[in-house]
């Protein structure tokens, strides 16, 4: 399940709970596909489990922000997830806390 807030500042947080992969595509298009914000932060220190699907959502959402770095920030928490973003490098291709 993804919970979408909008901060005073405008950023966009995308919080991910239990299980992050196809399931959750509709949500996450629907929370950043209308929206633009300055900055997006995508916290999975409450997802249990991510797969190649949800690494795709945030490629999209790199594509959307023009693959500015900074624009970006994806908190990895433990577990699966972070292991999943690690063995993909996408501490290359984003801001991984």
């Amino acid at each position: 399940m993804i919970l979408a807030t909008k901060s005073t500042d405008g950023s966009l947080t995308l919080k991910v709970t239990g299980q992050f992969n196809f399931a959750c595509y509709k949500q996450f298009t629907e929370a950043v596909g209308g929206t633009s914000a300055p900055r997006y932060v995508v916290d999975l220190s409450g997802a249990e489990y991510m797969d190649s699907s949800a690494l795709g959502m945030l490629l999209l959402l790199r594509d959307k922000v023009g693959q500015d770095l900074s624009r970006v920030q994806i908190v990895s928490g433990a577990g699966q997830p972070h292991e999943v973003l690690k063995l993909a490098n996408f501490h290359r291709l984003f801001n991984v806390v």
